[in-house]
């Protein structure tokens, strides 16, 4: 939850008077500064049957009488002055959002607001009934270190030799790689992060395996197997062998079913090219959905081997799934499942990620990594059908509106200004071109774009480039996402690869093929940039292929995003 507080200074009235030649005057009174009336939490995601207080503030932060309203009927209100309580009702309502008002009673005209986003439970995280289902908090119960434990999500079921596993990352159940982990070792449900570092009452399966994860140097380099991945062979009894993941089904009133995924797998480039939705259901943030930000991509991810210690290695992997937005997932989510939104298909195993991005693997290589003399692993799943995401999406983030300049240096605007004026007369030839404009690039939000607006399908193609400018194209209104060519995907997963020594280069951390946002027609290589570190230019085009530029925190194993249900307080074990 966003809390955001302004402080709105206030004046006082204050009337002078005096004396000049026998004639009383008085000064022009000074205007009283109106009193403005502010909101906390400025907004707030509120679960089912569950309560969030809201206070009113006004000058220096202080207490004032206001009159509390809700724009809708949905839940209720409890009020005590300046403070006040919602109440999320016990019902999934729609729409499922709605606005708390707080109006100054001196003055109608002055009026708070903060914004309420109705979800339903995060149950995740808390101890199951067996048989359990998939998506669930769970780890290696030997996954401590003094007064440190951790766990993650045990993610989906799959089949080997009439054997059934659990699949997760290596991280959550052989502990990175660290060489300690033993084929008697206990993996549990809850995890210990959501049992006061104790075993969870569920001992759902016994570590089997785990994929080499740690570079041959032991510090940085490519992973052996490519994937961080780790499977243990279940209790017999304990465990839903449907494959069921928690919140992947229909939604009710108050909860959303558990389903299993689709047994048949998708192929990412395809889910990219044509826009589909993802989800996933993990430990730390529930049911989130988004969409794909990059396939065959190459990342550097840190991971600790000695549970919440400092970096031990980086490991670097090929190939692999980055999906959009820093709320997609939290660390606890490693190990999780991530499947098409519309058929449930999976997808990748979800395993590290960072403020703006999640990676995860394709499963081709998880298959492969666990295939040995008794046979090739199969995912455990049913028919296709959709995932439930319209209560609980998150957006990705917000994209601008054409034209207009957001924070880019004044070199930049001067750029996208001159590239614009030079090339606007021309360029409006074509009826199609509703305006062009000079305003911020989606791909690399801290360049200049020369913004083209388009009434319909242009009569030419546009330009990625004007006088080394990026070139923005802003489609009609309500407007379908539009397919990539496979073959246009391949071609700039060639570009891609003849350019893998970007990865070599200072304040890179990523490199992959994604949609383009200045152009959503196109694909583009996606650059992956660590933020506040120099790196060196990015040219706007790569052999005839856009480039899009993503800056962000490291990706990790550990201690990403931000979770929505914290880990239990634990206490030093005896």
């Amino acid at each position: 939850m966003n809390l955001l507080k302004a402080v709105c200074a206030c004046g006082v009235l204050i009337a002078l008077a005096g004396c000049s030649d026998g004639h009383t005057t008085a000064s022009v009174p000074t205007p009283t500064p109106t009193p403005s009336v502010t909101i906390s939490p400025g907004s707030a995601t509120v679960a089912l049957n569950t309560s969030q207080a809201f206070n009113a503030t006004g000058p220096n932060g202080a207490p004032v009488a206001v009159n509390w309203n809700l724009s809708a009927a949905i839940g209720t209100l409890q009020v005590n002055g300046s403070t006040a309580t919602f109440i999320a009702p016990t019902s999934f309502p729609s729409p499922h959002s709605v606005t708390v008002t707080a109006t100054l009673q001196s003055d109608a005209s002055k009026i708070g607001a903060s914004g309420i986003n109705i979800v339903f439970p995060n149950d995740n995280h808390v101890q199951q009934t067996v048989p359990v289902k998939m998506g669930t908090s769970g780890g290696n119960v030997t996954d401590t270190n003094a007064n440190l434990c951790c766990s993650g999500t045990l993610g989906a079921l799959i089949t080997r030799g009439g054997v059934t596993f659990i699949v997760s990352s290596n991280h959550v159940l052989a502990k990175s790689d660290n060489g300690t982990a033993k084929t008697t070792d206990i993996i549990s449900q809850p995890g210990l992060v959501d049992n006061n570092c104790a075993p969870g009452a569920n001992t759902v399966a016994h570590f089997s395996a785990a994929a080499a994860l740690k570079p041959l140097n032991g510090t940085n380099g490519p992973a052996p197997s490519n994937v961080d991945a780790a499977i243990a062979q279940i209790v017999p009894g304990t465990v839903d062998t449907s494959g069921s993941i928690l919140d992947l089904g229909a939604a009710g009133a108050g909860s959303i079913a558990a389903a299993p995924p689709s047994s048949t797998l998708a192929v990412p480039s395809t889910v990219l090219a044509n826009g589909e939705g993802v989800a996933k259901s993990g430990r730390s943030t529930g049911l989130t959905c988004s969409t794909l930000q990059a396939i065959n991509v190459t990342v550097s991810v840190d991971y600790f081997v000695a549970c919440g210690g400092a970096k031990s290695f980086t490991a670097t992997f090929s190939n692999q799934v980055i999906v959009n937005g820093g709320s997609f997932s939290a660390a606890g989510d490693s190990g999780a499942l991530v499947v098409t939104s519309d058929t449930a298909r999976p997808v990748g195993l979800l395993f590290g990620g960072n403020s703006t991005s999640t990676s995860a693997h394709p499963l081709a290589d998880v298959i492969t990594a666990f295939t040995d003399a008794s046979g090739t692993p199969a995912f455990v799943g049913g028919a296709d059908h959709t995932v439930s995401c319209d209560p609980t999406a998150v957006a990705p983030g917000a994209s601008q509106g054409p034209g207009g300049f957001a924070a880019i240096s004044q070199s930049e605007q001067q750029r996208a200004a001159a590239a614009r004026q030079k090339h606007a007369a021309r360029l409006m030839q074509d009826p199609v071109v509703a305006s062009v404009e000079a305003g911020v690039s989606e791909d690399s939000r801290a360049e200049g774009a020369v913004v083209i607006t388009l009434s319909q399908t242009p009569h030419t193609a546009i330009p990625k480039v004007l006088d080394g400018v990026r070139t923005r194209v802003v489609s009609p209104p309500g407007g379908r996402m539009p397919v990539l060519s496979l073959a246009d995907l391949d071609q700039a997963t060639a570009v891609k690869e003849n350019h893998a020594d970007l990865m070599t280069q200072p304040g890179v951390q990523g490199i992959g093929v994604g949609r383009s946002s200045d152009h959503p027609a196109e694909p583009a290589i996606v650059i992956y940039v660590l933020a506040g570190q120099a790196h060196p230019p990015i040219p706007a085009v790569l052999d005839g292929v856009r480039t899009k530029v993503i800056e962000g925190d490291r990706f990790r194993a550990f201690g990403w995003g931000k979770e929505t249900m914290p880990a239990t307080k634990c206490t030093k074990k005896k």
